[in-house]
């Protein structure tokens, strides 16, 4: 009887345990500082790059350091936009959620090309941390949501990429 009622205690505190805990034991963690790594063929002299990332149950929160610049974007986990900055400095929105064990990060900003035009320009990352937690991969992808689709294509063509990015262990 004593054993029947502990397994009955089991199943009512996991059928009780909110669905975001669970997910979250299973998202990796990125809180840290990364350097970018630099390509073979890179020249001496390109620009380096640096990331530090906080990570909470309610948001991420990434500084990016390149060429002497410093942004900050804090994007909710809860579906609401929150404060983006371009690598450029161009202020728009931002979301983060999680797909499998990969952490998507999506950005809109406008940009004015002409002085009587303006441009969303869509961002997409996907975040990849390596098992060891020690290589973060994060692969763009980039779209113009008010240009047709296959305008929209053929101009984001080479805007996209992945940049990989090493753990420093000790700040």
């Amino acid at each position: 009887m004593r054993r029947v009622i502990i397994v009955a205690l089991m199943v009512v505190m996991i059928l009780c345990v909110p669905a975001n805990i669970l997910l979250a034991a299973d998202t990796a963690g990125y809180t840290g500082k990364y350097i970018a790594e630099r390509p073979k063929k890179a020249p001496s002299g390109s620009l380096d790059s640096t990331l530090e990332v906080v990570q909470n149950e309610n948001a991420i929160e990434v500084t990016l350091l390149q060429s002497g610049k410093t942004t900050v974007s804090r994007c909710p986990f809860d579906g609401s936009d929150g404060d983006y900055k371009s690598p450029s400095g161009i202020s728009g929105k931002c979301k983060a959620r999680w797909k499998e064990k990969n952490l998507i990060i999506e950005s809109i900003i406008v940009t004015h090309p002409q002085p009587t035009a303006s441009v969303r320009v869509h961002t997409k990352e996907r975040w990849q941390l390596s098992k060891d937690g020690k290589t973060l991969t994060i692969k763009s992808d980039v779209d113009f949501p008010d240009f047709p689709a296959e305008e929209s294509g053929a101009v984001s063509g080479d805007t996209g990429g992945t940049t990989r990015y090493m753990r420093v262990e000790n700040p």
